[in-house]
């Protein structure tokens, strides 16, 4: 196994087997506890392709969560109570480029392991259990548009993009998620599920070379596609959609957020360049020791809920940017003002140093936390962006690195702003 020698000084071990399939394990001597994942790169957005590498398909939005919830079904027995009598919890999340599903237990971790790579592995479908489920994620879908963070956000994105599907909702709409077959779960598992397109992360009290050997021993033999996947995505224009939006909700104060659409210009180690690039602007005005937050909130025009964060992938990039707020209008002016005046003066080296600093401790801290680290490291991989280098990347990043792309990248030509506000009682 490959050593990566973490900033805390500890080992992950990095594996590739001969079916594909990319393993880390970081062992943490003295815990009891013990968190997996096993991820696939595909998402919501990953509704066009070539199957099997030859015609292209368009399947129904929604369909990567769709086959989330599905891989949970068994023909007989149920996944979650087989995991609880282990003392292990079991769960799944489906985000726009990858699905995920994780166990965390404090003993019987083997076995935990030996029943995630086989319920992933052992897809159940059929007509009847389909339809069921569609009736399921459909409420699911109309409980997620009275979430006000889910729909300010979602509404962010449908007003930056035009055809991108990052545009819409993860889980799809009702008449999409009612499009759906057994057949296009089956098209899609059989192209997406193969063990090369997979990564297994697992930290905790575990023993590097027994979990290897679990592994190999106990996933399956893929008998199904197993070569290049080919994504399809829409040309895409730079403009967006709409630069104001406003909508009403049950909610008891108003919600601002603003989006920043970006060029999907950076992959492998570029994009954690700006990711970090892009943290450090986003802390430099969000931060909780930042002038410009303390500015917000002594106006009273933000709370804590205040903050911001950059997505970026190939296929897409974009900034967000909120708070709740009394007053959207002038905070949103407020933010215009920070944001210009930071474009046309020069940062201070001492300032950037500051945050570059914060971010240098925050980093360490985050191998405290199973979770994030299994999750960062398999992200990263599916990006080809190298994780174990964050540091050396963050110590390179000069002030004329942020003043770049705030200048560049907070373009109010390419911005959208959403806001929620309260229904009256009147209405």
């Amino acid at each position: 196994m490959e050593q990566i020698k973490t900033p805390t000084g500890e080992i992950i071990y990095k594996d590739n087997l001969q079916n594909g399939l990319t393993v880390f394990l970081l062992p943490k001597p003295g815990f009891l506890r013990t968190y997996a994942v096993l991820s696939t790169k595909y998402g919501s957005i990953d509704s066009s392709f070539k199957a099997f590498g030859k015609d292209v398909v368009n399947v129904p939005p929604g369909i990567a969560h769709f086959l989330e919830h599905k891989l949970f079904e068994e023909e007989e027995g149920n996944v979650f109570e087989r995991f609880a009598s282990f003392g292990a919890s079991v769960n799944a999340f489906t985000s726009h480029t990858q699905t995920s599903y994780l166990f965390a237990t404090i003993e019987d971790w083997q076995k935990a392991l030996v029943q995630l790579i086989e319920f992933v592995n052992k897809p159940y479908l059929t007509e009847d259990n389909v339809e069921k489920e569609k009736g399921i994620i459909e409420q699911e879908l109309r409980m997620y548009e009275d979430h006000p963070d889910q729909r300010l956000h979602t509404s962010v994105l449908e007003n930056l993009y035009y055809q991108n599907p990052v545009r819409l909702d993860i889980g799809g709409t009702v008449e999409s998620v009612n499009q759906i077959t057994v057949d296009d779960l089956l098209l899609c598992y059989r192209n997406f599920y193969q063990p090369g397109n997979m990564a297994l992360a697992i930290v905790g009290a575990i023993d590097p070379t027994e979990a290897l050997q679990i592994i190999k021993d106990n996933y399956p033999e893929w008998e199904h596609y197993n070569g290049t996947i080919e994504r399809v995505h829409p040309e895409e224009p730079a403009k967006v959609q709409n630069s104001w939006v406003e909508e009403k909700l049950q909610i008891s104060r108003p919600r601002y957020l603003v989006g920043f659409k970006h060029d999907p210009i950076w992959q492998g180690e570029d994009l954690l360049r700006q990711q970090i690039i892009m943290g450090l602007v986003w802390r430099l005005i969000t931060g909780r020791g930042s002038k410009y937050f303390t500015q917000l909130y002594d106006a009273n025009l933000v709370d804590n809920s205040f903050g911001a964060s950059f997505s970026g992938d190939m296929r897409f990039a974009y900034s967000m940017i909120g708070s709740d707020t009394d007053e959207p209008e002038r905070l949103h002016g407020e933010l215009t003002k920070i944001i210009n005046g930071l474009k046309a003066e020069k940062l201070e080296p001492a300032q950037v140093e500051r945050l570059k600093r914060q971010l240098y401790g925050r980093h360490i801290a985050s191998y405290d936390s199973f979770e994030y680290v299994a999750n960062r490291y398999i992200t990263h991989h599916f990006d080809n962006a190298p994780y174990h280098l964050f540091l050396d990347m963050v110590q390179n990043i000069s002030p004329s690195d942020l003043q770049d792309a705030i200048v560049n990248l907070l373009d109010w030509e390419r911005s959208t702003v959403s806001i929620l506000r309260p229904v009256s009682f009147s209405e």
